[in-house]
């Protein structure tokens, strides 16, 4: 479940640290929330671990470093932040033997705070738990 953040906001202050903690918290927040719809068993993928085996971030070898931990799908995440006040995910679900999306969803969120970021986790869970209901899965 790798989510990375590219940040266009050119703010002058460093904010990686808290970005750091909010993108490992949505990660789990994410794999811990899905796992409790009773439709997934969700884990993370240490980041230390994708940062090794694939280095590049490629599509393929992120689909086969889920495979090897076992995983049918594999979520995949950028939030961008192009300014203080919005943000957006783009959010992907893909089958790791197919490559192929069970879910995809760009969703915006607004203001950079603890706060938003849980409210955009908290909806992000709803749209792929709908998703599912709605493909009767």
């Amino acid at each position: 479940m790798p989510i990375k953040l590219l940040d266009t906001s050119g703010e002058p202050t460093d904010q990686a640290p808290q970005h750091g903690v909010r993108l490992a918290r949505m990660a789990d927040d994410l794999a811990a929330d899905l796992t409790r719809t009773g439709r997934y068993r969700a884990m993370v993928l240490p980041a230390a671990v994708l940062e090794r085996d694939c280095p590049t971030g490629k599509a393929a070898c992120l689909l086969e470093a889920a495979r090897r931990q076992g995983a049918a799908l594999v979520f995949v995440g950028v939030v961008h932040k192009s300014s203080t006040l919005i943000l957006q995910i783009w959010a992907r679900l893909a089958d790791v033997h197919t490559g192929r999306d069970v879910f995809s969803r760009d969703l915006n969120f607004r203001g950079d705070t603890d706060e938003a970021w849980q409210r955009a986790e908290t909806f992000l869970v709803a749209q792929i738990r709908d998703t599912d209901r709605s493909r009767g899965d």
